[in-house]
């Protein structure tokens, strides 16, 4: 789990437990079964840490849509009283201090009913406008020829996606559906068995669409969905220009810990 800061909201953890918190609530769960699901999520932490870090989360987030109870109210009594998780001092030797700061400003802030409670939010349904499934997509820069696969448009909340798999074409020459087929597309083995699964780069949906003229379709090519699933995705919120959006390609086929295959062995 990679943990930023002191703050409530700055690790990993924080920021699920806040995000399925919120997306029960905006599909408009019932109040009680909110508070029911986090407390049984209660017996699937590993650690005091974690613990912490659940229970202050909740409370804030319970507090912020007008839900927080007595029952995590008292729970983040007892961790104020306790004083921070030791973990922190794993950090650095100021975070506990800081740590506790930032849970007493907490504990103050929840006790007070707010008085501003988040409505439940609706989000527009955001459509893929440009890709099929599979389709082959070059662009040039620098007189050189670049490929990636679309492979999928996700949305979450307000922000949407498209997902592509990068491959290893990089020529002077218009590539084709069987020139594509013997370049290599990055997979991360996922255990000692060797399973493994397609590394997707996903771009934030306008920065796709403002770049659609430079796109170029070669045709389609499947990759299997198992393998494809597996995989390893990074998200980018901001590609400005080809330029950065090849220098995001590269850092994949470059990155640590992964292997090349061609892609017909992925069909």
């Amino acid at each position: 789990m990679a943990i930023d800061g002191t703050d409530i909201l700055e690790s990993d953890l924080s920021i699920d437990v806040q995000n399925e918190i919120l997306d029960r609530y905006d599909s408009g769960q019932p109040a009680d079964e909110i508070r029911s699901y986090l407390k049984n999520e209660l017996d699937n932490l590993s650690s005091s840490l974690d613990l912490e870090i659940y229970i202050s989360t909740t409370c804030l987030t319970l507090w912020k849509i007008g839900l927080l109870d007595d029952y995590f109210l008292n729970r983040l009594k007892t961790i104020v009283d306790n004083g921070a998780d030791m973990a922190w001092a794993e950090i650095d030797k100021t975070a506990i201090s800081k740590r506790n700061i930032a849970l007493q400003k907490l504990l103050k802030k929840v006790s007070v009913p707010i008085l501003k409670v988040r409505k439940p939010r609706k989000y527009k349904t955001l459509i893929n406008r440009l890709f099929t499934k599979g389709e082959v997509i070059a662009f040039q820069i620098d007189n050189k020829y670049r490929c990636f696969i679309f492979e999928d448009f996700y949305q979450y909340r307000k922000d949407a996606y498209y997902a592509f798999v990068p491959t290893t074409y990089n020529d002077y020459l218009k590539p084709s559906i069987d020139t594509i087929l013997i370049e290599e597309v990055p997979v991360t083995k996922t255990n000692a068995m060797g399973s493994f699964g397609v590394r997707k780069l996903s771009l934030y949906y306008t920065d796709v669409e403002k770049l659609k003229d430079n796109f170029i379709s070669i045709g389609h090519l499947s990759l299997d969905l198992e393998i494809e699933q597996l995989g390893f995705n990074r998200q980018i919120t901001s590609v400005n220009g080809l330029s950065e959006l090849e220098h995001q390609i590269n850092d994949i086929l470059e990155g640590n810990k992964i292997e090349l295959y061609a892609c017909y062995e992925l069909k």
